[in-house]
């Protein structure tokens, strides 16, 4: 997977990120009618989702799991490659925009596979997203007031980090800090049936499933 980065004036950055090279995708759904997303991509509801997934866009995708109450406590699943190899949707779908915008920052993220987009894929680009160091112009986009936040979301971050927390200090703030610690995974909605998708993120976990 590889994303790329285009500026998108005046206060709007775009991030894309695809599974495989740009090319020409001929018979295959890109956009029109709403299509019904996996469950595991939607936001979690009780009478919908077989179970609860647990997704930090923080952190690389090998840490999602499934999370279930039980008398001895939280269990935790890890996701298989068949779960994660499901089809992002009810048909074939080739792209996808995916929306966030927080605070001052408003950033794309498209989502492309010839073969058909699975889960894994959305998981990983969203991740990847957020996994890119700010450009001199985001930077700029930051309230001189909220900078003590940020910093130490950032350091937080570099402390839970797998590697070694000086490789990540080192290559400074990055989007996901600009999330505030609000980056548990919340599903993915369509305001406009056809259109874009949201992404939906925040810094907790529903109650009954903790």
């Amino acid at each position: 997977m590889k994303a790329m980065e285009k500026l998108r004036p005046p206060r709007r950055v775009r991030g894309i990120v695809s599974t495989q090279c740009p090319t020409l995708f001929r018979n295959t759904r890109t956009w029109g009618p709403a299509l019904n997303l996996h469950w595991k991509l939607l936001p979690y509801h009780p009478n919908r989702s077989k179970r609860f997934l647990h997704f930090d866009v923080a952190f690389p995708t090998h840490d999602i799991e499934f999370r279930q109450n039980s008398s001895y406590g939280v269990q935790r699943t890890s996701l298989s490659d068949a779960d994660l190899d499901k089809s992002a949707a009810d048909e074939k779908l080739v792209k996808m925009t995916i929306n966030f915008q927080r605070g001052p920052f408003e950033w794309d993220i498209d989502v492309k596979r010839e073969k058909g987009i699975r889960v894994r894929d959305v998981f990983e680009a969203i991740y990847a997203a957020f996994d890119v160091p700010l450009t001199p112009h985001e930077k700029g986009l930051i309230p001189h007031h909220r900078r003590a936040a940020y910093e130490e979301a950032f350091r937080l971050r570099c402390k839970l980090a797998p590697g070694l927390p000086i490789v990540e200090q080192r290559q400074g703030w990055k989007r996901v800090d600009m999330l505030l610690h609000e980056t548990l995974f919340r599903g993915l909605t369509q305001p406009k049936s056809g259109g874009d998708w949201v992404l939906n993120l925040s810094g907790s976990v529903p109650v009954s499933t903790r």
